[in-house]
């Protein structure tokens, strides 16, 4: 009876750890590739690694579920990874689609004046095969003019977001490089 007990004790905690879900603490790895040392980040999943090489010149740190991104050469920049639970699997159909539009129009902070939808894109990227939206927003804020985009990617039961917000003036040049750095996600 206790070795029975002893075995599921020990099965419950494999389970319990293989859905601990994201964490984006970050661990710097170094690896060569073609004589070249490069260094990329490494995130856990229970006992999965997830890397990730974030862009050129942008300076970060992470805990639990975000990341935060800061480019080097925009001081009001500010680029976000963050991972939050889902009731359940959800798909990206058209309800789904209309609601996450509203949350990120609703996200601008109080006070923001001329909130306009720019674009809504069904999978601009696959990462590691999944799915993602894209949608990008206009904003006025005391007389400044922001660009905010934000990604979704779902996977099994958690959500992440991959979201920037800047000048609409450094928007574009930005967003290319958050944008091409999800390219370097491995096992998302």
């Amino acid at each position: 009876m206790g070795s029975a007990i002893r075995i599921g004790a020990v099965f419950f905690s494999l389970v319990t750890l293989a859905h601990a879900g994201l964490d984006l603490t970050p661990r710097v790895e170094e690896y060569e590739l073609d004589g070249v040392k490069r260094s990329q980040l490494v995130f856990t999943d229970g006992e999965r690694h997830i890397t990730y090489t974030p862009p050129r010149n942008w300076e970060y740190s992470g805990r639990g579920n975000r990341f935060v991104l800061h480019p080097r050469s925009a001081s009001n920049a500010e680029a976000s990874i963050t991972v939050s639970k889902l009731p359940r699997p959800e798909v990206l159909d058209e309800a789904t689609l209309k609601r996450l539009c509203d949350e990120v129009l609703a996200s601008v902070p109080g006070g923001a004046t001329n909130v306009a939808l720019v674009s809504q894109q069904l999978s601009p990227l696959l990462i590691d095969r999944k799915e993602t939206l894209l949608i990008v927003i206009n904003y006025d804020y005391y007389s400044l003019l922001y660009a905010k985009s934000v990604m979704f990617l779902n996977r099994q039961n958690e959500q992440v977001r991959f979201e920037l917000t800047c000048n609409r003036n450094t928007f574009g040049e930005l967003q290319k490089a958050f944008m091409s750095s999800h390219f370097s996600w491995q096992n998302l």
